[in-house]
Protein backbone atom coordinates (compact mmCIF):
# COMPACT_ATOMS: atom_id res chain seq x y z
CA UNK A 1 0.00 0.00 0.00
CA UNK A 2 1.78 3.52 -1.00
CA UNK A 3 2.27 5.59 1.71
CA UNK A 4 -0.41 9.11 2.29
CA UNK A 5 1.30 11.91 0.71
CA UNK A 6 3.17 14.27 3.15
CA UNK A 7 2.23 17.57 4.60
CA UNK A 8 4.98 20.40 3.24
CA UNK A 9 6.21 22.84 5.61
CA UNK A 10 5.63 26.43 4.66
CA UNK A 11 7.28 28.54 7.87
CA UNK A 12 9.24 28.28 10.64
CA UNK A 13 9.58 30.69 13.50
CA UNK A 14 11.67 30.68 16.56
CA UNK A 15 11.82 33.55 19.29
CA UNK A 16 14.53 34.24 21.80
CA UNK A 17 17.44 31.80 20.28
CA UNK A 18 20.17 32.12 21.99
CA UNK A 19 18.14 34.93 23.94
CA UNK A 20 19.04 37.33 20.89
CA UNK A 21 17.27 36.25 18.06
CA UNK A 22 14.15 36.21 16.68
CA UNK A 23 13.51 34.64 13.10
CA UNK A 24 10.75 33.71 10.34
CA UNK A 25 11.57 31.62 7.89
CA UNK A 26 8.69 31.37 4.97
CA UNK A 27 9.92 28.45 2.57
CA UNK A 28 9.77 29.36 -1.47
CA UNK A 29 6.88 26.49 -2.10
CA UNK A 30 6.78 27.67 -5.48
CA UNK A 31 10.49 27.21 -6.53
CA UNK A 32 11.27 24.28 -3.06
CA UNK A 33 14.39 26.16 -2.76
CA UNK A 34 15.10 28.79 0.02
CA UNK A 35 18.79 29.39 0.94
CA UNK A 36 19.53 30.71 4.61
CA UNK A 37 22.50 33.13 4.85
CA UNK A 38 23.79 35.58 7.50
CA UNK A 39 26.87 35.86 9.84
CA UNK A 40 28.69 33.11 12.05
CA UNK A 41 26.30 32.17 15.30
CA UNK A 42 23.19 33.72 14.10
CA UNK A 43 21.89 30.00 14.29
CA UNK A 44 21.72 29.01 10.57
CA UNK A 45 22.64 25.83 11.42
CA UNK A 46 20.22 25.42 14.69
CA UNK A 47 17.32 25.82 12.96
CA UNK A 48 18.10 23.23 10.55
CA UNK A 49 18.63 20.81 13.62
CA UNK A 50 15.18 22.32 15.58
CA UNK A 51 13.27 21.72 12.42
CA UNK A 52 14.82 17.85 12.02
CA UNK A 53 14.21 16.85 15.98
CA UNK A 54 10.72 18.28 16.51
CA UNK A 55 9.84 16.11 13.37
CA UNK A 56 11.61 13.21 14.88
CA UNK A 57 9.76 13.78 18.11
CA UNK A 58 13.54 14.40 19.31
CA UNK A 59 13.33 16.70 22.53
CA UNK A 60 16.62 15.65 23.93
CA UNK A 61 17.95 18.57 21.24
CA UNK A 62 15.73 21.49 23.04
CA UNK A 63 17.19 21.07 26.06
CA UNK A 64 20.43 22.01 24.74
CA UNK A 65 19.20 25.48 22.77
CA UNK A 66 18.15 28.53 24.37
CA UNK A 67 14.86 29.40 23.03
CA UNK A 68 11.25 30.67 24.34
CA UNK A 69 8.90 29.54 20.90
CA UNK A 70 9.86 27.40 18.19
CA UNK A 71 6.60 27.21 15.85
CA UNK A 72 6.34 25.01 12.26
CA UNK A 73 3.38 25.93 9.95
CA UNK A 74 2.53 23.50 7.18
CA UNK A 75 0.78 24.31 4.10
CA UNK A 76 -2.78 23.29 5.25
CA UNK A 77 -2.23 25.24 8.19
CA UNK A 78 -1.40 23.32 10.77
CA UNK A 79 1.17 24.22 13.25
CA UNK A 80 3.28 22.83 16.09
CA UNK A 81 4.32 24.73 18.40
CA UNK A 82 7.02 24.23 21.40
CA UNK A 83 7.33 26.94 24.29
CA UNK A 84 9.21 27.13 27.47
CA UNK A 85 7.60 30.05 28.99
CA UNK A 86 3.93 30.91 29.65
CA UNK A 87 3.62 27.94 31.33
CA UNK A 88 0.15 26.94 33.19
CA UNK A 89 1.58 25.62 36.42
CA UNK A 90 5.23 25.62 37.36
CA UNK A 91 6.40 22.18 36.49
CA UNK A 92 10.68 23.18 36.48
CA UNK A 93 12.11 23.29 33.24
CA UNK A 94 9.39 22.26 30.97
CA UNK A 95 8.12 23.10 28.18
CA UNK A 96 4.63 23.29 26.07
CA UNK A 97 3.54 21.74 23.09
CA UNK A 98 0.64 22.26 21.14
CA UNK A 99 -0.27 21.20 17.82
CA UNK A 100 -3.43 23.32 16.38
CA UNK A 101 -4.91 21.18 13.70
CA UNK A 102 -6.32 22.30 9.86
CA UNK A 103 -9.91 22.49 11.16
CA UNK A 104 -8.64 24.70 14.92
CA UNK A 105 -8.16 21.51 17.27
CA UNK A 106 -6.04 22.16 19.40
CA UNK A 107 -3.61 19.56 21.44
CA UNK A 108 -1.40 20.48 24.52
CA UNK A 109 1.28 18.68 26.19
CA UNK A 110 3.62 19.55 28.84
CA UNK A 111 7.32 18.24 27.78
CA UNK A 112 10.31 17.67 29.96
CA UNK A 113 13.42 19.57 29.10
CA UNK A 114 15.09 19.19 32.31
CA UNK A 115 19.04 17.96 31.31
CA UNK A 116 19.26 14.40 32.57
CA UNK A 117 22.24 13.42 34.58
CA UNK A 118 24.51 12.75 31.77
CA UNK A 119 23.66 16.09 30.51
CA UNK A 120 24.65 18.08 33.48
CA UNK A 121 27.72 16.40 33.80
CA UNK A 122 28.89 16.68 30.25
CA UNK A 123 27.83 20.02 30.70
CA UNK A 124 30.85 21.19 33.25
CA UNK A 125 32.71 19.48 31.37
CA UNK A 126 34.88 22.08 28.27
CA UNK A 127 36.06 18.83 25.91
CA UNK A 128 33.00 17.56 26.09
CA UNK A 129 30.11 18.35 23.91
CA UNK A 130 26.56 16.51 22.60
CA UNK A 131 26.28 14.91 19.23
CA UNK A 132 24.41 16.13 16.64
CA UNK A 133 23.12 13.30 15.20
CA UNK A 134 22.51 10.51 18.04
CA UNK A 135 20.06 11.09 20.97
CA UNK A 136 21.70 10.93 24.00
CA UNK A 137 26.01 10.99 22.96
CA UNK A 138 28.90 13.05 23.72
CA UNK A 139 31.93 13.74 22.05
CA UNK A 140 35.22 13.97 23.49
CA UNK A 141 36.47 16.56 21.46
CA UNK A 142 40.00 15.58 22.17
CA UNK A 143 40.21 12.39 20.17
CA UNK A 144 36.56 12.49 18.83
CA UNK A 145 34.96 9.41 21.04
CA UNK A 146 31.51 9.16 20.75
CA UNK A 147 30.41 8.59 24.43
CA UNK A 148 27.03 7.02 25.79
CA UNK A 149 25.37 8.44 28.95
CA UNK A 150 26.15 5.50 30.79
CA UNK A 151 30.12 5.99 29.70
CA UNK A 152 29.89 9.64 30.06
CA UNK A 153 28.73 9.09 33.91
CA UNK A 154 30.94 6.38 34.86
CA UNK A 155 34.04 8.44 33.52
CA UNK A 156 32.99 11.98 34.82
CA UNK A 157 29.66 11.46 37.14
CA UNK A 158 29.07 10.31 40.72
CA UNK A 159 27.16 7.09 40.34
CA UNK A 160 25.73 7.92 43.68
CA UNK A 161 24.35 10.85 43.03
CA UNK A 162 20.48 11.12 42.61
CA UNK A 163 19.06 12.08 39.28
CA UNK A 164 20.85 8.77 37.54
CA UNK A 165 20.36 8.90 33.76
CA UNK A 166 16.33 10.06 33.14
CA UNK A 167 15.85 10.25 29.87
CA UNK A 168 13.21 12.84 28.81
CA UNK A 169 9.74 12.43 28.99
CA UNK A 170 5.99 14.04 28.49
CA UNK A 171 4.38 15.52 31.76
CA UNK A 172 1.03 14.99 30.92
CA UNK A 173 -1.62 15.92 28.50
CA UNK A 174 -3.87 18.48 28.16
CA UNK A 175 -6.77 18.56 25.45
CA UNK A 176 -10.17 20.40 24.66
CA UNK A 177 -11.71 17.35 23.45
CA UNK A 178 -11.02 14.32 25.49
CA UNK A 179 -9.27 12.69 28.64
CA UNK A 180 -5.28 11.79 28.78
CA UNK A 181 -4.19 8.30 27.41
CA UNK A 182 -2.61 5.75 29.52
CA UNK A 183 0.60 6.36 30.41
CA UNK A 184 0.64 9.72 29.14
CA UNK A 185 1.32 9.21 25.33
CA UNK A 186 0.56 11.44 22.45
CA UNK A 187 -1.43 9.60 20.01
CA UNK A 188 -2.54 12.64 18.22
CA UNK A 189 1.40 13.96 17.31
CA UNK A 190 2.50 10.34 16.64
CA UNK A 191 -0.35 10.47 13.73
CA UNK A 192 0.60 13.69 13.06
CA UNK A 193 4.11 13.31 12.52
CA UNK A 194 3.25 10.15 10.34
CA UNK A 195 2.33 13.08 7.71
CA UNK A 196 5.49 14.88 7.86
CA UNK A 197 8.97 14.04 7.25
CA UNK A 198 12.58 15.42 7.55
CA UNK A 199 15.93 14.54 6.44
CA UNK A 200 19.13 16.30 7.78
CA UNK A 201 21.79 16.23 6.08
CA UNK A 202 24.80 17.37 8.13
CA UNK A 203 27.71 19.15 7.21
CA UNK A 204 29.84 16.61 8.78
CA UNK A 205 28.47 13.79 6.18
CA UNK A 206 31.19 11.20 5.19
CA UNK A 207 31.20 9.27 8.65
CA UNK A 208 28.21 8.14 10.31
CA UNK A 209 27.88 6.97 13.42
CA UNK A 210 25.22 4.33 14.84
CA UNK A 211 24.98 2.11 18.09
CA UNK A 212 27.61 -0.72 17.34
CA UNK A 213 24.93 -3.22 16.91
CA UNK A 214 25.21 -3.62 12.93
CA UNK A 215 26.95 -5.92 10.74
CA UNK A 216 27.88 -3.18 8.67
CA UNK A 217 30.17 -2.02 11.55
CA UNK A 218 33.65 -0.26 9.72
CA UNK A 219 35.31 0.83 13.01
CA UNK A 220 34.16 0.66 17.02
CA UNK A 221 34.83 3.38 19.46
CA UNK A 222 32.92 2.47 22.91
CA UNK A 223 29.65 1.64 22.21
CA UNK A 224 29.30 2.57 18.84
CA UNK A 225 30.40 2.14 15.10
CA UNK A 226 32.11 4.70 12.66
CA UNK A 227 30.82 4.10 8.97
CA UNK A 228 32.12 5.45 5.90
CA UNK A 229 28.96 7.14 4.20
CA UNK A 230 30.46 6.66 0.57
CA UNK A 231 30.57 2.64 1.53
CA UNK A 232 27.52 2.52 3.40
CA UNK A 233 26.02 4.15 -0.07
CA UNK A 234 27.08 1.69 -2.06
CA UNK A 235 25.99 -1.18 0.15
CA UNK A 236 22.52 0.78 0.24
CA UNK A 237 22.17 0.75 -3.40
CA UNK A 238 23.03 -2.53 -3.89
CA UNK A 239 20.29 -3.77 -1.48
CA UNK A 240 18.00 -1.42 -3.73
CA UNK A 241 19.00 -2.48 -6.90
CA UNK A 242 18.37 -5.93 -5.87
CA UNK A 243 14.92 -5.23 -4.32
CA UNK A 244 13.95 -3.60 -7.61
CA UNK A 245 15.69 -6.76 -9.58
CA UNK A 246 13.52 -8.86 -7.74
CA UNK A 247 9.99 -6.76 -8.38
CA UNK A 248 11.37 -7.23 -12.28
CA UNK A 249 11.74 -10.67 -11.86
CA UNK A 250 8.19 -11.12 -10.39
CA UNK A 251 6.67 -8.90 -13.18
CA UNK A 252 8.39 -10.87 -15.80
CA UNK A 253 7.52 -14.25 -14.57
CA UNK A 254 3.61 -13.26 -14.29
CA UNK A 255 3.69 -11.94 -17.45
CA UNK A 256 5.58 -14.56 -19.39
CA UNK A 257 3.65 -17.91 -17.03
CA UNK A 258 -0.06 -16.16 -18.86
CA UNK A 259 1.35 -14.90 -22.10
CA UNK A 260 0.20 -17.67 -23.97
CA UNK A 261 -2.92 -18.02 -22.60
CA UNK A 262 -3.57 -14.40 -23.56
CA UNK A 263 -2.10 -14.28 -26.68
CA UNK A 264 -5.08 -16.51 -27.80
CA UNK A 265 -7.77 -14.75 -26.96
CA UNK A 266 -5.36 -10.98 -27.93
CA UNK A 267 -7.63 -8.91 -30.42
CA UNK A 268 -5.64 -6.06 -30.12
CA UNK A 269 -3.22 -5.03 -33.25
CA UNK A 270 -1.02 -1.77 -33.33
CA UNK A 271 -0.51 -0.51 -36.57
CA UNK A 272 2.41 -0.92 -38.42
CA UNK A 273 3.92 2.45 -37.71
CA UNK A 274 3.52 2.74 -33.89
CA UNK A 275 4.88 -0.96 -33.77
CA UNK A 276 7.81 -0.25 -35.32
CA UNK A 277 7.96 3.25 -32.95
CA UNK A 278 7.34 1.21 -29.91
CA UNK A 279 9.69 -1.52 -30.86
CA UNK A 280 12.38 1.64 -30.90
CA UNK A 281 11.64 2.64 -27.83
CA UNK A 282 12.16 -0.37 -26.39
CA UNK A 283 15.50 -1.20 -27.73
CA UNK A 284 16.95 2.46 -26.92
CA UNK A 285 15.07 1.69 -23.17
CA UNK A 286 16.79 -1.50 -22.32
CA UNK A 287 20.41 -0.26 -23.93
CA UNK A 288 19.80 2.54 -21.69
CA UNK A 289 19.42 0.30 -18.81
CA UNK A 290 22.59 -2.22 -19.75
CA UNK A 291 24.75 1.26 -20.28
CA UNK A 292 24.35 2.09 -17.04
CA UNK A 293 24.35 -1.09 -15.23
CA UNK A 294 20.58 -1.61 -14.63
CA UNK A 295 20.60 -4.44 -16.88
CA UNK A 296 23.54 -7.19 -17.63
CA UNK A 297 22.16 -7.92 -21.16
CA UNK A 298 19.93 -6.10 -22.82
CA UNK A 299 16.95 -8.41 -24.28
CA UNK A 300 16.75 -9.77 -27.94
CA UNK A 301 13.89 -8.21 -29.82
CA UNK A 302 12.17 -10.96 -31.46
CA UNK A 303 11.25 -9.04 -34.63
CA UNK A 304 13.38 -5.86 -36.50
CA UNK A 305 11.60 -3.19 -37.86
CA UNK A 306 12.12 -4.57 -41.47
CA UNK A 307 10.55 -7.57 -40.57
CA UNK A 308 7.57 -5.90 -39.07
CA UNK A 309 6.67 -4.97 -42.77
CA UNK A 310 6.09 -8.54 -44.08
CA UNK A 311 3.95 -9.89 -40.73
CA UNK A 312 0.25 -11.32 -40.80
CA UNK A 313 -2.44 -10.40 -38.51
CA UNK A 314 -0.98 -12.95 -36.07
CA UNK A 315 2.16 -11.90 -35.34
CA UNK A 316 1.28 -8.54 -35.04
CA UNK A 317 -1.37 -9.29 -32.32
CA UNK A 318 1.70 -11.51 -31.05
CA UNK A 319 4.21 -8.51 -31.28
CA UNK A 320 1.17 -6.15 -29.69
CA UNK A 321 1.65 -8.27 -26.70
CA UNK A 322 5.19 -8.43 -26.29
CA UNK A 323 5.35 -5.11 -26.69
CA UNK A 324 2.81 -4.21 -23.96
CA UNK A 325 4.51 -7.11 -22.05
CA UNK A 326 7.69 -5.89 -22.32
CA UNK A 327 6.59 -2.29 -21.25
CA UNK A 328 4.93 -3.10 -18.16
CA UNK A 329 8.12 -5.70 -17.42
CA UNK A 330 10.81 -2.04 -17.21
CA UNK A 331 8.43 0.17 -15.74
CA UNK A 332 9.32 -1.71 -12.11
CA UNK A 333 13.11 -0.36 -13.26
CA UNK A 334 12.11 3.17 -15.10
CA UNK A 335 12.29 5.02 -11.52
CA UNK A 336 15.65 3.55 -9.94
CA UNK A 337 17.36 3.78 -13.75
CA UNK A 338 15.83 7.46 -14.12
CA UNK A 339 17.54 8.22 -10.88
CA UNK A 340 20.53 6.61 -11.23
CA UNK A 341 20.84 7.53 -14.54
CA UNK A 342 21.07 11.83 -13.38
CA UNK A 343 23.33 10.30 -10.04
CA UNK A 344 25.79 9.31 -12.73
CA UNK A 345 25.49 12.32 -14.71
CA UNK A 346 25.41 14.90 -11.94
CA UNK A 347 29.04 12.81 -10.45
CA UNK A 348 30.59 11.91 -12.91
CA UNK A 349 30.54 15.56 -14.82
CA UNK A 350 32.51 16.87 -12.21
CA UNK A 351 34.94 14.00 -10.97
CA UNK A 352 38.24 14.51 -13.20
CA UNK A 353 40.48 10.94 -14.11
CA UNK A 354 38.01 9.19 -12.02
CA UNK A 355 34.31 7.94 -12.86
CA UNK A 356 31.97 5.91 -10.59
CA UNK A 357 29.81 3.39 -12.47
CA UNK A 358 27.20 0.67 -11.02
CA UNK A 359 28.43 -3.29 -10.16
CA UNK A 360 25.70 -5.55 -9.72
CA UNK A 361 27.50 -7.45 -7.60
CA UNK A 362 28.92 -4.81 -5.23
CA UNK A 363 26.71 -1.27 -5.84
CA UNK A 364 28.88 1.84 -6.83
CA UNK A 365 32.27 1.19 -7.62
CA UNK A 366 35.23 3.96 -8.61
CA UNK A 367 37.76 3.53 -11.29
CA UNK A 368 40.74 5.07 -12.71
CA UNK A 369 40.69 5.90 -16.42
CA UNK A 370 42.53 2.70 -17.03
CA UNK A 371 39.42 1.40 -15.66
CA UNK A 372 41.01 -0.19 -12.69
CA UNK A 373 39.25 -0.02 -9.69
CA UNK A 374 40.05 2.37 -6.60
CA UNK A 375 38.68 2.28 -3.01
CA UNK A 376 35.48 4.39 -2.91
CA UNK A 377 36.47 6.24 0.56
CA UNK A 378 40.14 6.73 -0.98
CA UNK A 379 38.69 9.49 -3.30
CA UNK A 380 38.82 13.03 -1.85
CA UNK A 381 36.93 14.79 0.52
CA UNK A 382 35.21 16.77 -2.12
CA UNK A 383 34.35 14.03 -4.00
CA UNK A 384 33.37 11.79 -1.20
CA UNK A 385 30.90 14.66 -0.30
CA UNK A 386 29.81 15.13 -3.82
CA UNK A 387 28.88 11.20 -4.26
CA UNK A 388 26.93 11.24 -0.42
CA UNK A 389 24.90 14.41 -0.74
CA UNK A 390 23.29 13.38 -4.57
CA UNK A 391 23.40 10.12 -3.40
CA UNK A 392 21.26 11.37 -0.64
CA UNK A 393 18.95 13.16 -1.99
CA UNK A 394 17.86 10.92 -5.21
CA UNK A 395 17.23 7.90 -3.26
CA UNK A 396 16.66 8.52 0.74
CA UNK A 397 13.89 11.10 0.21
CA UNK A 398 10.49 10.80 0.05
CA UNK A 399 7.94 13.60 -1.97
CA UNK A 400 7.25 16.60 -0.13
CA UNK A 401 10.17 15.52 2.75
CA UNK A 402 11.19 18.95 3.76
CA UNK A 403 15.41 18.38 3.07
CA UNK A 404 17.86 20.15 5.45
CA UNK A 405 21.03 20.97 3.77
CA UNK A 406 24.05 22.22 6.62
CA UNK A 407 27.01 23.99 4.34
CA UNK A 408 27.11 22.34 1.53
CA UNK A 409 30.05 24.29 0.01
CA UNK A 410 32.20 21.84 2.42
CA UNK A 411 35.39 20.39 0.48
CA UNK A 412 33.90 21.89 -2.89
CA UNK A 413 36.30 23.48 -5.24
CA UNK A 414 34.69 26.91 -5.98
CA UNK A 415 33.61 25.57 -9.97
CA UNK A 416 31.16 22.54 -7.68
CA UNK A 417 29.62 25.14 -5.89
CA UNK A 418 28.57 27.15 -8.85
CA UNK A 419 27.29 24.11 -10.06
CA UNK A 420 25.49 22.74 -6.63
CA UNK A 421 22.24 24.98 -6.83
CA UNK A 422 21.33 24.03 -10.65
CA UNK A 423 21.96 20.16 -9.71
CA UNK A 424 19.75 20.54 -6.88
CA UNK A 425 17.02 22.01 -8.52
CA UNK A 426 17.12 19.19 -11.60
CA UNK A 427 16.45 16.53 -8.40
CA UNK A 428 14.07 18.65 -6.68
CA UNK A 429 12.32 18.70 -9.98
CA UNK A 430 12.44 14.65 -10.52
CA UNK A 431 12.15 13.97 -6.73
CA UNK A 432 9.54 16.83 -5.52
CA UNK A 433 10.34 17.81 -2.51
CA UNK A 434 11.52 21.15 -0.51
CA UNK A 435 15.14 22.30 0.63
CA UNK A 436 15.92 24.62 2.77
CA UNK A 437 20.07 25.08 2.89
CA UNK A 438 22.57 27.06 5.21
CA UNK A 439 25.23 28.49 3.23
CA UNK A 440 27.96 31.22 3.48
CA UNK A 441 29.21 30.62 -0.26
CA UNK A 442 28.08 33.51 -2.69
CA UNK A 443 28.91 30.80 -5.28
CA UNK A 444 26.35 28.58 -4.14
CA UNK A 445 23.64 31.39 -4.43
CA UNK A 446 24.61 32.46 -7.48
CA UNK A 447 22.19 35.09 -8.83
CA UNK A 448 19.26 33.48 -7.21
CA UNK A 449 19.41 35.81 -4.69
CA UNK A 450 15.38 35.54 -4.65
CA UNK A 451 15.95 32.22 -3.02
CA UNK A 452 17.32 33.81 0.26
CA UNK A 453 16.42 34.38 3.45
CA UNK A 454 18.31 36.30 5.66
CA UNK A 455 18.98 35.78 9.06
CA UNK A 456 20.81 37.81 11.89
CA UNK A 457 21.49 41.28 11.50
CA UNK A 458 21.28 41.40 8.48
CA UNK A 459 17.91 40.00 7.77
Amino acid sequence: MDRPQLLRLQRIEVDGLFGIYDHGIDLNLDDRVTLLHGPNGVGKTTVLRMVDALLRNDFACFKRIPFTRFLLRFEDRSTLELRTSDLPESTGDAGTLTLTTADGTRNIHQVDLRPSEAESVAARIRYIEPHHSLPNAWIDVRDGEVLSESEVLSRFGDPRGEGWPRPYHFLGLHTPTGDSPAGGESPWLDAFLESTNAFLIEAQRLVRTEPATTSRIRSVRGTFAFISSVLECSQDFHVRLGDTMAEYGRQAQTLDQTFPQRLISATRRLPEDELQERMAILVKKTSEFKAIGILDETPAHPLDAARLRDMDTTVARAMTLYVQDTDHKLDALEDLARRTRLFLDNVNGKFRNKKIRLDRTTGLVAEDPAGSRLQLNSLSSGEQHELVLHYDLLFRVRPNTVVLIDEPELSLHVGWQKRFLPDLKQIVELSGFDTVVATHSPFIVGDESDLMVALGDSA
